[in-house]
């Protein structure tokens, strides 16, 4: 008696302690997949990365380095002179340069789609009969 009244509560309690627990572990891991850092944002990080980065890197951890990096490069592009605009005797047009966004909203226009006709030479009578059997 005691044997079977174990069994049935095993078996009900069993599957929802599981339940439970792999709810909680998704919690856990959305905390956690906010947080991390990407392989792209590594490279970046490496590719950029001066010595001053490497020792916030060493000290505070990769969120931060990643942080200082962004705004000391904003800081640059902020301090960097305009661009030169390109006029003079040395600047020649482009001529055939076409713009593939229209100019009134900025976004890309439609291009025009070629379909293809479905008439196999191969079967048409006016190029008459073939000698090899297409197997396709």
């Amino acid at each position: 008696m005691f044997t079977l009244l174990v069994s049935w509560l095993l078996v009900a309690l069993i599957p929802g302690l599981l339940m439970l627990a792999a709810l909680g572990l998704g919690r856990l891991e959305s905390e956690l997949a906010r947080e991390s850092v990407t392989a792209a944002d590594v490279d970046e990080f490496l590719e950029h990365a001066q010595a001053v980065d490497m020792r916030t890197l060493a000290r505070e951890g990769i969120t931060e380095a990643l942080e200082y990096l962004h705004q000391r490069q904003a800081q640059q592009l902020a301090a960097a002179p305009p661009p030169r605009v390109l006029t003079g005797r040395h600047h020649a047009e482009s001529v055939f340069a076409i713009g593939l966004a229209d100019p009134a909203t900025g976004r890309l226009m439609p291009m025009q789609v070629h379909a293809h006709s479905r008439v196999n030479p191969q079967y048409n009578p006016q190029y008459g009969a073939t000698r090899h059997v297409n197997r396709v």
